[in-house]
């Protein structure tokens, strides 16, 4: 027999397509979950809680099958080859001790992944700030986290050390801002322009409810700190304070009242 009838009559065995179909179908079956779980979160509405909180185990439950096929598929190419998987089954059970003494803290990062879950600390899109960290949840695995700070920066922390944690799209928020104007301006003109600043405010989409005005918070050496107090969703509470300091900002300059700042007086001496 011919070289090539021998490897025609390999390619052609039992064994090698058994392990070829085993394998075709699962990376199809594997690529028709990740469609079906984008699908999922794409037609989910990113700002509902419920929603991101079913997006966040769908995910979670996707990577869980996605290993299960693996080990299904490894094991019936096994049997394939001739391989005693029932006795690699049976070895499990010892093999098991061993590996989870060597692999502790893996189970400990499944462990807490499933009580994150289960709990509700946090879901996928959610502002969270851990370990004085403050960013947006991106990614939720069975043993890690990433968390995606403000500047771009991505924290990585394995589950098992998510001990505490601050959520901050739970609950409404109630966004404190310090208006700083110089001394010279006169009180009653200057509680006007914020009165009708809240107003301008509160029409922007993120706030929830009207923004109240809150009187003279402190008279500080070279300004009078005027307080207001704008409420919206907790993880919307840094861009509404940036909305706030730029109309802060215009009204001001067109009502000519002025926010002080450092200045330096240079004396010549003769």
């Amino acid at each position: 027999m011919s070289f090539l009838e021998k490897l025609i009559e390999f390619l052609l065995s039992k064994e090698v397509i058994t392990t070829g179909i085993t394998i075709v179908v699962s990376i199809i079956v594997i690529k028709i979950l990740t469609a079906g779980v984008t699908r999922v979160i794409k037609g989910s509405n990113a700002s509902s809680i419920a929603a991101k909180r079913r997006n966040t185990i769908v995910n979670l439950f996707a990577n869980i099958i996605r290993y299960l096929i693996i080990i299904l598929a490894v094991i019936v190419i096994l049997a394939a080859w001739g391989v005693n998987v029932s006795g690699i089954i049976t070895s499990l059970g010892v093999a098991g001790v061993v590996a989870g003494l060597a692999l502790q803290d893996a189970l400990k990062d499944i462990i807490a992944g499933c009580n994150i879950i289960m709990d509700d600390y946090f879901v996928v899109g959610d502002l969270v700030e851990i370990n004085d960290f403050t960013g947006y949840v991106i990614e939720f695995g069975l043993k890690r986290t990433k968390i995606k700070g403000f500047n771009g920066t991505v924290l990585v922390i394995a589950n098992r050390e998510i001990t505490s944690i601050k959520n901050l799209s739970i609950k409404s928020s109630n966004l404190y801002v310090t208006i700083s104007v110089a001394y010279e301006e006169p009180n009653e003109k200057v509680e006007k322009v914020i009165m009708d600043l809240c107003k301008e405010i509160d029409k922007d989409k993120l706030v929830i409810k009207p923004t109240e005005y809150l009187g003279i918070n402190k008279l500080s050496d070279s300004s009078v700190d005027y307080y207001i107090c704008a409420h919206c969703k907790g993880d919307d509470q840094y861009a509404l304070n940036r909305t706030i300091n730029k109309l802060v900002k215009i009204t001001f300059d067109k009502e000519k009242i002025t926010i002080p700042y450092n200045q330096i007086e240079v004396h010549n001496g003769k």
